[in-house]
């Protein structure tokens, strides 16, 4: 029942943020250089919030990954952020993923700075963002239907 209560509560914390402007986002990626949230301006921007530490994480990202591919031709990318203190942990996750897509942009947020204003209170969390940078769609957690959800997602927004 703690899991179904700790789901219901973090979906309305969230929930909020749908049609409304994304928070900005201004991180380093994975070789310092900044990368910023309204430079995807134009884009579908799928935003996910990870750990290395986090279980679920540790199978979502991986279909991320397989999902963005899918994408290489269009205007979807994806800002994965990631919250670990530890730069070793992080990379040492990431040698587990084979072939990242170049449309999948990493960044550090160790001082959770961005993480705590989007209100992710849950790892993993992902915001689905429109070409004019408005929420549209949030998922907390992972589930092996939700490729197929992002993918309904981020096309109907591809359309618009």
């Amino acid at each position: 029942m703690t899991g179904i209560f700790l789901y219901a509560r973090a979906r309305s914390a969230g929930a909020g943020m749908i049609n409304e402007a994304a928070p900005v986002v201004v991180l380093r990626n994975l070789a310092g250089k900044t990368v910023s949230l309204g430079d995807l301006k134009g884009k579908v921007v799928f935003v996910d919030f990870w750990a290395s530490w986090c279980g679920p994480c540790k199978q979502e990202l991986p279909e991320i990954n397989r999902f963005i591919t899918k994408y290489k031709d269009s205007d979807a990318v994806v800002l994965a952020v990631n919250i670990d203190k530890t730069r070793s942990n992080v990379d040492e996750f990431l040698s587990k993923i084979q072939n990242i897509s170049n449309k999948m942009l990493i960044v550090l947020d160790p001082d959770a700075k961005v993480v705590a204003s989007y209100n992710a209170r849950m790892m993993p969390t992902s915001f689905i963002i429109d070409k004019t940078g408005v929420v549209r769609y949030i998922h907390f957690g992972y589930r092996e239907n939700d490729p197929d959800t992002w993918a309904e997602e981020v096309e109907g927004l591809l359309k618009q």
